[in-house]
């Protein structure tokens, strides 16, 4: 196994060397790339890291395969309650529009009374839509705390 280093030159440009796995470097060549306290720092946060990552997996890794769909249905669905806003002669229990009023009227009918229409307006699929779409983001998005710590075990 080989672990790769980048670091930042004084000159502001990045320099990387590869290091062998730890029992294989001497003593020698280990001062001749860089000095023993920074590769000891080195390996010991590299090893502190993995323990972490290890011991996050279990739970992320399932919890974010289901809130992934999860959420996306979700916001699919109030998307789709936003179309349906706009033709209200629309019945929502017929067929194919029941597939999208059954997940999302519980939640419209919570805080439709605590959103007020915006000229004349229900704007409360709006309200959940983008609620799914900033939670999706915060948890699941390229630095969302989930995915940052899978990748990185923080």
């Amino acid at each position: 196994m080989k672990i790769c280093f980048c670091m930042l030159t004084w000159l502001s440009c990045v320099s990387a060397f590869t290091l062998p796995p730890r029992s294989f470097v001497t003593t020698t060549a280990r001062h001749a790339l860089t000095d023993s306290a920074t590769t000891d720092f080195l390996f010991t946060s590299s090893s502190s890291s993995s323990l972490l990552t290890a011991a996050t997996e279990a739970w992320v890794q399932p919890t974010a395969d289901f809130l992934g769909p999860f959420l996306n249905f979700l916001s699919f669905a109030m998307l789709a309650r936003v179309v349906l806003s706009w033709y209200p002669n629309t019945k929502v229990s017929d067929f194919p529009w029941i597939i999208v009023a059954v997940p999302t009227e519980p939640l419209l009918r919570a805080i439709k009374g605590v959103v007020p229409p915006a000229f004349g307006v229900d704007i409360t699929p709006i309200v959940w839509l983008g609620f799914f779409t900033f939670v999706n983001e915060i948890l699941l998005g390229q630095q969302g705390l989930l995915t940052m710590k899978l990748k990185y075990g923080i």
